[in-house]
């Protein structure tokens, strides 16, 4: 279950730059517990960090943000349900170049 999270995870982490359509943006750290008698899993943690806050904030030319956000937009559902508009509407996801 915990690897099967990590797409999940990237959406959040990840943003397209000029060199790779898909480059991570933060660092995962996955502990993984043991029931020591049984020697089963027990549970596990995942603790992200993020490495590069300015991209939340600006992108540059040809650039975009995290995944996530454009994932968000684009989806019917959460558009009604949270009153989201489409990524051309927020000057926050428009790179310098399209202002």
């Amino acid at each position: 279950k915990l690897l099967a999270a990590k797409p999940l995870l990237e959406a959040f982490g990840n943003a397209k730059t000029i060199r790779n359509n898909n480059s991570s943006r933060f660092g995962n750290w996955m502990q993984v517990f043991f029931d020591k008698k049984k020697s089963n899993l027990h549970g596990g943690r995942i603790t992200t960090y993020l490495l590069e806050r300015t991209r939340v904030v600006y992108q540059s030319p040809q650039e975009r943000n995290f995944h996530i956000f454009y994932a968000l937009c684009e989806d019917i559902e959460c558009q009604e349900r949270y009153e989201i508009g489409s990524i051309d509407q927020y000057r926050y996801f428009n790179s310098p170049s399209e202002e």
